[in-house]
């Protein structure tokens, strides 16, 4: 029982972490919905899809080839990080300059002002170092550097997007100068700390490099598949119906992934402990696995309907331009109650290095994302959206747990 008493600490540290960190923009709804009109808040929705789609790319989701290779002896790891990070940072000079000839025209399709697009080069190297130190305390364990790190950058951005957006009405550019802000004094932060664990200046290593672009490089199309299951219907919707009705799913979107923080959490906890067991290989421990897995489902389904009971209180609290979104939160929650459960059974097929797996999967369902919200949005708006998310992180769940479970046996009929 002594592994499990670890993994409930250490969810709780980081529940609690995650949940102020999460929790205090998610106080700033209402201060967004009544400064922000619908299409602005639009904008900052297709801003934060678009970021999001540039972190994988500059990253080579290099916080996941490190959380592997800290386990293993043989590795010199200060020298598999810094080799990482100089290659992300080559990455980031070469998708600023892309976005510096492309921004005109993908501010015309996403409403996105070019200025702020060409700031997406360096969000991502911010991201990429900030991730990579957070999975570092991840795998030693020390789950409250970790949360006082993260809450600490989004105080400090909740603090820059009141004085821009309250004090110098500076609209949607206010929430994306703070988050960026405050993502680039973190990332100084960071280095510092990395450079006192003598990370951020190893010996260059072709080798490790080769490493995280074999490991890392497979995962972008996964990365990138999720982020296109994630934020790809908020686009589509933008084209279809305008940035006003992407502004008021996005408040929802944000409602209900409330069930992505809590998720997430657990996650965090989960893949530390699921990798030392199963190098450690006890039949026993396996079945311990299982049976979490099981009352995880049950526990995050309750969760939902919990949720769906509170949404109209939630909501008395917002703008009432977006009260019309209040319906579509369930589906939503949903949504990232499955892709909770994908991340259970997931993280066996990571433990394989079998990434393209993974990539594959996830390219498959992202594709089937965008076809149904093709479908669906121009008919049912930003329900629409919803259903499609819906439905796609459903199959995303089944078809890995399909799929893990004949390449690692698990008893998950309960029987040893």
């Amino acid at each position: 029982m002594k592994i499990s008493k670890g993994i409930m600490r250490s969810m709780g540290i980081y529940t609690v972490s995650n949940v102020i960190n999460a929790g205090i923009p998610f106080l700033l709804l209402p201060v967004l919905t009544n400064y922000l009109s619908t299409a602005d808040y639009g904008v900052l929705s297709n801003f934060n899809a678009l970021a999001n789609l540039m972190i994988p790319l500059v990253g080579i989701n290099l916080m996941s080839s490190v959380q592997v290779q800290f386990i293993k002896e043989e590795v010199v790891f200060r020298d598999y990080v810094s080799s990482g990070l100089r290659f992300s940072m080559i990455l980031a000079i070469f998708f600023s300059l892309i976005a510096v000839f492309a921004g005109n025209m993908m501010s015309k399709e996403t409403g996105v002002p070019a200025e702020l697009l060409y700031l997406m080069g360096a969000y991502g190297l911010f991201n990429t170092v900030i991730e990579v130190l957070l999975a570092i305390w991840r795998m030693e364990d020390k789950a409250i550097n970790y949360g006082i790190f993260r809450i600490s950058r989004t105080v400090l951005e909740v603090a820059l997007v009141l004085i821009f957006v309250i004090g110098l009405r500076l609209d949607f550019y206010g929430s994306v100068y703070g988050m960026l802000i405050s993502y680039g004094l973190a990332t100084v932060a960071g280095c510092v700390i990395l450079w006192n664990k003598k990370m951020l200046f190893g010996t260059f290593s072709a080798d490790y490099l080769v490493h995280a672009i074999t490991y890392g490089v497979p995962l972008i199309p996964h990365t990138v598949s999720s982020v296109v299951i994630m934020y790809s219907d908020k686009l589509i919707l933008t084209h279809y119906h305008g940035l006003s009705a992407n502004g008021i799913y996005s408040v929802g979107f944000m409602v209900g992934q409330v069930i992505g923080l809590l998720q997430n959490s657990f996650n965090q906890a989960w893949v530390p402990w699921v990798f030392q067991t199963l190098k450690a290989g006890r039949q026993e421990d396996k079945l311990k696995m299982v049976k979490i897995t099981y009352l995880y489902i049950l526990g995050i389904l309750l969760t939902v309907v919990v949720l769906w009971i509170t949404v109209p209180f939630i909501y008395t609290f917002l703008g009432k331009d977006f009260q019309v979104g209040m319906n579509m939160v369930l589906y939503i929650a949903l949504g990232f109650a499955f892709n909770g459960m994908y991340k259970m059974v997931s993280v066996y097929i990571f433990y394989l290095e079998k990434t393209w797996i993974i990539a594959l999967i996830t390219l498959g369902v992202a594709m089937l994302n965008v076809t149904l919200s093709v479908l669906l949005i121009p008919h049912y708006g930003a329900g629409g959206a919803a259903y499609s998310q819906m439905i796609s992180m459903l199959i995303l769940f089944l078809l890995t747990w399909l799929i893990s479970s004949r390449l690692i046996k698990m008893p998950w009929n309960l029987k040893l």
